[in-house]
């Protein structure tokens, strides 16, 4: 019997043993403090980057609708149009001094503040025969950036070629009254809003309708206000005497206005402005309207709303009965503070009897 051969086995393969990864070489430790430094600045411009442009240099939310922003008249906030076009001839003489913001959370509502016209005769004061603000500085500055020229037309729905001649339309004018509008700065190409309290003095200028369309500290366009979202705060700087209750918001009048009736803010004297107009065109008033607009007085709880207890300084007639002027009887501007009620107030702030203390009347 034939003797069998045993079959040979295939070879095996060489096995491969896998190489060990090399470890990754140890970095510097300077390098791993530059890394956290780095991390730490781009933290930091991210949260620099949630505040809302506008809002005054205050520490700001992502939200820049909660906030509302107040604004001293010489303050050109954060991020402005152009230079201030605000003429020193056509200045208030004396607004109140600068204060802290008060601590209460603001009214979130602009229905809460007083309403009134912009066709009402006296809401606005001025220095007879002189502009309060340059319009032709303003169309110069915003025409020389198109990005901003074409910001602030598209903010106020004017087509941009015909912004110049729009804004040669307007009426320099002081504020008589805080008055609480939407601001908007100017950063990232786009006009960026934000609510906005302009105290009494502030150089704006108005449209046909009486309604405030530009400050002129900083070029801003404004527009009408809007509700605070979430949990409403103060914002900016404050000023002595500031009162929510003591602040307005500006309706359009009616009709298109020829002129507006101006209380002058060095004599107390009434003249009439034309809408539009130049100075030099102001013409003077024997005696103010009968039914004119007084700044609004405080309320019984004001006390605790404001820094101070003293009045914003903004000038303002005393009487609505006819006499040479806006002061007393006997025609001399009074000293005494535009507070109604003829008594003394909690603050001992001496109330001028006949004061009517409304924004309407």
């Amino acid at each position: 019997m034939p003797r069998l051969r045993s079959a040979r086995r295939a070879p095996l393969p060489p096995r491969r043993v896998p190489r060990r990864a090399r470890p990754a070489p140890r970095l510097p430790r300077s390098v791993h403090l530059a890394g956290t430094a780095a991390a730490a600045l781009a933290l930091s411009v991210a949260a620099a980057s949630c505040a809302a442009p506008g809002q005054g240099g205050s520490a700001a939310a992502a939200d820049p609708a909660a906030e509302l922003v107040l604004q001293p008249v010489a303050d050109r906030g954060h991020d402005p149009f152009t230079p201030s076009t605000a003429t020193p001839d056509g200045a208030h003489p004396s607004p109140s001094p600068t204060a802290a913001p008060p601590g209460s959370t603001p009214p979130a509502e602009p229905s809460r503040h007083q309403s009134v016209s912009g066709g009402k005769d006296g809401l606005y004061g001025g220095v007879r025969n002189v502009a309060s603000c340059d319009i032709d500085r303003l169309a110069g500055f915003l025409g020389r950036d198109a990005d901003k020229q074409a910001a602030f037309a598209q903010t106020l729905r004017v087509d941009e070629g015909d912004l110049p001649g729009y804004l040669r339309e307007l009426t320099s004018v002081l504020l008589r009254a805080d008055t609480r509008l939407t601001g908007h700065g100017f950063a990232g190409g786009e006009a960026s809003p934000f609510q906005s309290v302009l105290q009494a003095g502030t150089a704006v200028l108005v449209d046909d309708r009486g309604v405030p369309r530009v400050r002129c500290a900083s070029g801003s366009p404004l527009t009408t206000p809007e509700k605070l979202s979430g949990n409403g705060r103060y914002g900016g700087t404050g000023w002595r005497g500031y009162r929510p209750s003591r602040t307005v918001v500006v309706t359009p009048a009616d009709r298109a206005l020829s002129e507006l009736v101006i209380v002058d803010v060095h004599t107390d004297l009434w003249f009439e402005r034309p809408v539009g107009g130049q100075p030099g065109e102001d013409r003077k008033l024997p005696q103010p309207p009968r039914d004119h607009f007084n700044p609004p007085a405080p309320g019984p709880g004001d006390r605790s709303e404001s820094p101070s207890a003293e009045p914003t300084g903004s000038p303002g007639p005393t009487t609505t009965g006819p006499s040479d002027g806006p002061g007393t009887e006997s025609g001399q501007p009074s000293t005494e503070p535009p507070l109604p009620g003829g008594v003394e107030d909690p603050d001992h702030e001496r109330v001028s009897a006949g004061e009517s203390g409304g924004a309407d009347t």
